[in-house]
């Protein structure tokens, strides 16, 4: 018997689920990672000359230049970010990471057609479309460095997972057009 084009647009939409809850997994533990290491306190911050050493330049195939210029990024972003942009930026990142990883969770459910995790579908989106609002609003109050760093992938998230939202409200059941 051939699978109904409903449950086959269910696994595909399970799969796609996984596949962006994936890269947000990959790309908000980026974020932990740079809001964890350039803290208050660096080396950076403290305006330390940058250890460019010649034959690290030559292993990464970079000029002085392109190293003291990546230590000047550094430094902008961090004069330019208010007081509470970090701690919210690592509570940001931490939670955006356990929500793709239950958004990956449920993206695995649909697609297997488990019914338990369907219903965890668009809590979870939901969720992510919070986070994303909290994320373009923390990058609107901060200075241009970083409206430039983090505006427009909080909106590109932000509509990802509107998508995923609004498709998940069209497959529940007395919403769907059979």
């Amino acid at each position: 018997m051939e699978p109904s084009p409903h449950s086959s647009s269910s696994s595909w939409l399970g799969v796609l689920m996984v596949l962006f809850a994936l890269l947000l997994l990959a790309a908000q533990g980026t974020e932990l990672l740079k809001q964890t290491v350039l803290a208050p306190g660096s080396s950076a911050v403290l305006g330390i000359p940058a250890d460019c050493r010649q034959d690290e330049l030559e292993e990464e195939g970079l000029s002085l230049e392109e190293c003291q210029l990546m230590v000047s990024v550094v430094r902008a972003s961090l004069s330019s970010a208010p007081d509470w942009f970090r701690s919210l930026q690592w509570a940001l990142a931490l939670s955006a990471c356990l929500a793709a990883a239950l958004a990956t969770a449920v993206g695995v459910g649909i697609a297997g057609g488990r019914a338990r995790l369907n219903r965890l579908a668009a809590p979870t989106f939901a969720l992510l479309l919070l986070l994303d609002v909290i994320a373009f609003v923390a990058a609107v109050n901060t200075g241009p460095l970083l409206r430039a760093q983090y505006l427009w992938p909080s909106l590109l998230w932000f509509f990802i997972h509107l998508s995923f939202f609004c498709a998940l409200l069209t497959r529940r059941p007395g919403l769907e057009n059979t």
